[in-house]
């Protein structure tokens, strides 16, 4: 399973997200000033969020638990998946490329070696938390094989 997505549900979920090595992402509610009507035309985000790049952020405990919960992994597997993606992040903004975090925006090394933060697409409604073994059920159902059997048999013609 991707990490990517684990990221962004819980920043959603906790407002906060400390990546070791990396910084801090905040999310903060934009207030509404605007009344129903005006709001459904308009597709503008519920909330923003803030990166603040401090490389002597520690590990978060509480994300990695979450990590743990919704992959059905231990905890120390979590904390090295986690501690994987976060060195190939590191590795991507080192050689100067950017590096996208899905659902909450894409980091890039500037000049002077600070992280700079564009704000994705992120998402406002809530989201399924799907179990690891509902995801591995999806994955095998015999349906999604037929297809893949019907382009090996050989065409009759």
């Amino acid at each position: 399973m991707k990490l990517s997505p684990l990221l962004a549900q819980f920043l959603f979920l906790n407002k906060e997200l400390n990546l070791n090595g990396i910084g801090r992402f905040r999310m903060e509610s934009i207030p509404d000033q605007t009344d129903n009507a005006e709001k459904s035309t308009k597709n503008e985000p519920a909330a923003s969020i803030h990166f603040q790049h401090d490389s002597s952020v520690k590990e978060d405990e509480k994300l990695v638990e979450y990590i743990s919960e919704q992959t059905g992994k231990m905890k120390s597997l979590a904390s090295s998946d986690l501690d994987s993606y976060l060195e190939l992040a590191r590795q991507f903004l080192n050689i100067g490329k950017p590096f996208l975090i899905e659902g909450v925006g894409t980091l890039t090394k500037n000049k002077s070696e600070k992280l700079d933060f564009i704000p994705g697409n992120f998402f406002n409604e809530r989201m399924k938390e799907n179990s690891p073994a509902e995801a591995d059920q999806a994955a095998t159902s015999e349906e999604s094989f037929t297809d893949y059997e019907e382009m090996l048999s050989p065409q009759k013609t």
